[in-house]
């Protein structure tokens, strides 16, 4: 349901203040041992492409199982599948839309304007 818009850029189809109240009940109400490592990514997306940046760096930084990276870098899921490349994709593409922006965003759309002085380097902004 998130996928909509972040994953995927703006569209007439896609009305910004539900996508808003999907997003904040999401974050309220999901059952967090149930989701899969690429499910913090797609929130940190849609709430970077929705302005909402410390939710976006909150779906990040969530400290729960599935969201864990190990030494290695590897995202982590359960004791049978320690390698979900999925989240791993998932968070680089996450944090180069945050940083690199997209069409018509401010610099580093994905971060709050205050506090955070991020920089990039070759990342192009998508659509």
């Amino acid at each position: 349901m998130l996928y909509a818009l972040g994953v995927v850029p703006p569209t007439e189809l896609i009305d910004p203040d539900v996508m808003r109240a999907t997003l904040r009940s999401v974050m309220s109400t999901w059952d967090w041992p149930s989701t899969w490592g690429w499910d913090y990514p797609a929130i940190a997306m849609t709430a970077a492409r929705l302005g909402e940046t410390e939710t976006a760096l909150d779906a990040l930084l969530m400290p729960v199982a599935k969201n864990t990276h190990l030494p290695n870098g590897h995202n982590r899921q359960t004791p049978s599948l320690p390698i979900y490349l999925p989240g791993n994709g998932g968070l680089l593409a996450a944090v180069a839309l945050m940083a690199a922006g997209w069409d018509g965003a401010r610099q580093t759309p994905g971060f709050p304007a205050e506090g955070w002085r991020v920089r990039h380097e070759g990342l192009h902004p998508s659509p």
